[in-house]
């Protein structure tokens, strides 16, 4: 139930902030539209969830990074003359199965330039989830799957669920 009313009170939040006007009237239909929202889309999973907070500053603090690594590099290729773009697909067999997870590390491939995935597909239990990542700059495919892997590791340190893996970050060359 704690789940519930922590998202209830964050999509009040939300709609006040929308409106840029903390009145009566707003925090009342607020209120209620949170609680049409909740009844009309249930979480799918109302265990609690572990956040870690120094965990998430790293997770947060190694994607922004990633960012403005990601900007730099795209702002070279644009302002220099020669074209060094050597585009691929590559697919990344994650750890975890955790859909929270696996939106973190999807939100935060998509959020830098030159990267995006294109394509999820979703675990068993005999095989795990893949994401497919469009890189514009390849370089190695090994690279792409241990920079991926080690923001899942991250993810995992930040946010864990009851079927996450050890949430400890990949070694040199990506084992585990």
């Amino acid at each position: 139930m704690r789940p519930r009313i922590l998202l209830a009170a964050w999509l009040l939040l939300v709609w006040v902030a929308l409106w840029r006007d903390v009145s009566p009237a707003n925090l009342v239909s607020g209120a209620l539209l949170s609680g049409v929202v909740i009844w009309v889309f249930p979480p799918a999973n109302d265990a609690p969830l572990g956040v870690r907070p120094l965990a998430l500053v790293r997770f947060i603090g190694s994607t922004a990074l990633s960012i403005v690594r990601a900007n730099l590099v795209v702002a070279w290729e644009v302002v220099t003359p020669s074209n060094r773009i050597n585009e691929g697909v590559v697919a990344v067999e994650l750890q975890s199965s955790n859909p929270l997870v696996i939106t973190h590390v999807s939100h935060a491939i998509i959020l830098a330039p030159g990267t995006m995935v294109i394509d999820i597909d979703k675990g068993t239990d005999e095989r795990p989830t893949k994401l497919f990542v469009h890189v514009l700059h390849l370089r190695t495919v090994d690279e792409v799957r241990d920079e991926v892997l080690e923001l899942e590791a991250l993810a995992l340190a930040a946010v864990s669920g009851r079927d996450d893996p050890d949430p400890t970050p990949p070694t040199e060359g990506g084992a585990r």
